[in-house]
């Protein structure tokens, strides 16, 4: 198949994560990615290695992220490959780095050199903390940016202590919105001819993942306030929202009337509770959970349609049929023959899964092929994307005069419409009549201005609503006249639901052929978990993702926010916008899908990737002062004499002289800090207690 960004060349000078993960999906999604990389060393990624894992000479996160590439080597001190890299930046349409403030006007690639070089150009960059103010040079790293950024205080219970989500988030989700950005300017590239600069920090993406909360916190002025029971899974949501043990393991309960459920579950004592007495509720439920095995539990609930799961490790996940019918695990291969198992694109085209057999680049792969298209005038290494057509002025925001005609619920679908209304569509939003979205109810905390919640108030912003019931055959004319307008029609009903109101793929595209399609669902349209409940915590529990935060003996910890509701709709955006730009260059419509499970399992593409490299050996987080399952220490949130440090990767030897703490001096093998980690977090919990906060520092 074609895919929607073939013949675009993107030059990635970005390394790690947040940057290459843009680059990945945009290789995904058909664009040619050219990494450039310095000669020996390459991206410092190479040599990530969690859990002291390499395969074929780089590490495995090196491997997860930059799958589908191209290695160009150029040492940007040497003039010579200086020369080189300008020429290939002029045959460029989008150019990438991650580099600290003031390191490309060092090197003499910043954005207006750049620029001048190539007028149309788009410009990303991706920094920590912005490009100016008192932070700007501090070290965009995932741990620190979730520990100043409020983060850590949203999941466990408030007698643990700040808890980081136990993998790179910060990354995943700047460069998610960093694709978003790239796509949305590619977009005004190819209708006006205008190049852009985009940029995205670290901060500002981890403070727009917490939009909800922080939201709910700017409207009651109040904090959010864990509960003291571990189950609980969301500071702002009333119980009883958690995961609770079972005789046999653990069950994950989602929102639900509790008279319901005190009547499935033969609990009379339950039905007298409050929805906002969340420790009596959860206390309940603890003890009376526990009586039965976790698939009895589901059987009664389940066939009452009450929203719950099973709460699967990457073992139980992995090998069931459910799993399997995604087709998400796929075998990609380098040059030299070796394999690595990992996961695809989680965005779906046309019905079509993205699959990439051509595994990350060996270092240096493709510089004599670049530099002989370079000397070549009629190679195919050229810009695509027209010239100027038109002032920037004109448009200031990339997606002006597209309309959007919205029909989803809740979050991950309007998480989805929101950005595309951020970056300057018309989005229609269609509801029920009288009672709306039901996200107008759902209330956190006690932040409900008006007559609107707030959480619908934090993701519907800069919209329009649009009452029509879809059920009235009255109606018909009036949807067939809203979706003629349409460039984008969008929903995240059940299968099924959507072609029973009218709005399936084949009678949207039937009333307007030219309009792009876009859908969420929860497990996909088939398999024996496409009727469940696309349920945020639910996802969670068994996509395997609750089994990587916290300590060893804490079981399961849900992440406190709806991460998966915000990664499928971030998908989704990057899938229209990428068919806006195909019906550009390529005159043709489509239709993208984004399953909400799939989205959970690429959001753990590194983790799972590890997993399927290491003979299926579950994530082990660590006894104390877990953040990542998979990185040795100090990697971890400590408690200090006044608050809480927050340390990433670094020398044990070198952090022992700095902290005066001669035990770490006796680890000098880098291997040793994995394997003996937990003696070592321990050394340094004892330690750091000794002083406050801002001396460490």
């Amino acid at each position: 198949m074609n895919l929607p960004l073939e013949g675009i060349t993107v030059l990635e000078f970005s390394q790690y994560l947040a940057g290459p993960y843009a680059g990945l999906r945009l290789a995904d999604l058909g664009a040619r990615v050219i990494k450039v990389e310095r000669p020996v060393h390459g991206d410092a990624c190479r040599q990530l290695a969690t859990k002291n894992m390499m395969a074929d000479g780089d590490s495995l996160v090196f491997h997860t992220i930059n799958r589908n590439k191209e290695s160009y080597t150029a040492d940007l001190k040497n003039p010579d490959d200086l020369a080189k890299v300008k020429q290939l930046i002029a045959c460029a349409d989008v150019m990438t780095h991650n580099f600290r403030p003031g390191v490309m006007e060092k090197i003499g690639l910043d954005y207006s050199t750049v620029s001048a070089i190539n007028p149309n150009i788009i410009y990303g960059e991706v920094t920590g903390y912005g490009t100016d103010g008192p932070w700007s040079k501090k070290p965009g790293q995932d741990l620190l940016a979730q520990a100043v950024s409020g983060l850590t205080w949203l999941t466990g219970s408030d007698c643990n202590g700040p808890i980081p989500f136990g993998m790179a988030v910060g990354d995943m989700i700047c460069g998610t919105h960093f694709a978003q950005g790239l796509l949305a300017a590619i977009y005004r590239r190819v209708t006006t001819g205008t190049g852009a600069r985009v940029e995205v920090s670290l901060l500002e993406s981890l403070l727009d993942l917490q939009f909800e909360g922080l939201t709910a916190s700017f409207t009651d002025n109040t904090l959010p306030q864990r509960s003291h029971s571990q189950e609980h899974a969301h500071a702002y949501l009333a119980a009883p929202y958690g995961i609770f043990a079972t005789n046999d393991g653990f069950i994950a309960l989602a929102m639900g009337d509790l008279t319901k459920l005190s009547t499935l579950l033969s609990l009379p004592a339950l039905a007298k509770c409050q929805h906002s007495a969340r420790e009596v509720v959860n206390a309940c439920l603890r003890d009376h959970l526990k009586s039965k095995n976790s698939g009895d539990w589901l059987d009664l609930l389940e066939a009452s349609d009450y929203w719950c799961s099973d709460v699967f490790d990457y073992q139980k996940l992995t090998t069931h049929e459910a799993f399997t019918e995604l087709g998400m695990r796929q075998t990609v291969a380098r040059a030299n023959g070796s394999e690595i198992e990992t996961l695809r694109c989680p965005v779906r085209i046309d019905g079509q899964r993205l699959m990439s057999r051509r595994a990350a680049p060996e270092l240096g792969n493709a510089t004599e092929i670049v530099n002989a298209q370079l000397a070549d005038e009629h190679s195919s290494l050229r810009q695509v994307l027209p010239g100027s057509k038109q002032a920037a002025s004109e448009r200031p925001l990339p997606l002006e005069g597209i309309t959007v005609v919205d029909f989803s619920q809740f979050l991950s679908g309007p998480s989805a419409s929101l950005r595309l209304a951020d970056l300057g569509a018309t989005v229609i939003k269609v509801e029920q009549p009288i009672t709306g979205d039901i996200c107008r109810d759902l209330y956190a905390s006690s932040a409900s201005p008006g007559q609107s919640s707030a959480f619908f108030r934090a993701i519907n912003r800069n919209k329009q609503s649009v009452c029509l019931d879809l059920k009235e055959a009255d109606n018909k004319d009036k949807l067939e006249r809203l979706i003629k307008q349409a460039n984008v029609v969008m929903h995240n009903f059940r299968p099924g639901v959507a072609t029973r109101l009218g709005i399936g793929k084949a009678q949207v595209q039937g009333i307007n052929p030219s309009a792009i399609y876009g859908e969420i669902s929860g497990y996909g349209s088939t398999g024996p978990w496409c009727n469940k409940p696309g349920q945020d915590l639910l996802l969670q529990s068994i996509s395997g993702m609750t089994w990587l935060s916290g300590n060893a003996d804490t079981g399961p910890i849900a992440m406190g926010l709806a991460v998966v509701d915000i990664f499928s709709g971030a998908q989704l955006a990057q899938g229209l916008m990428a068919l806006l730009v195909q019906q550009q260059l390529q005159q043709r419509t489509g239709s993208t899908e984004v399953i909400m499970l799939e989205s959970a399992l690429d959001f753990q593409f590194e983790p799972l990737t590890l997993y399927f490299q290491d003979g299926g050996q579950e994530p082990q987080r660590t006894k104390t002062n877990g953040a990542h399952a998979y990185l040795g220490a100090p990697y971890g949130i400590y408690q200090t004499a006044d608050g809480y440090l927050a340390l990433a990767m670094a020398s044990i030897p070198q952090l022992g002289e700095l902290l005066a703490c001669s035990p770490l001096l006796d680890y000098p093998d880098p291997k040793s800090w994995f394997d003996e980690r937990d003696e070592l977090k321990k050394i340094l919990a004892t330690h750091l207690k000794t002083r406050p906060t801002a001396q460490w520092l």
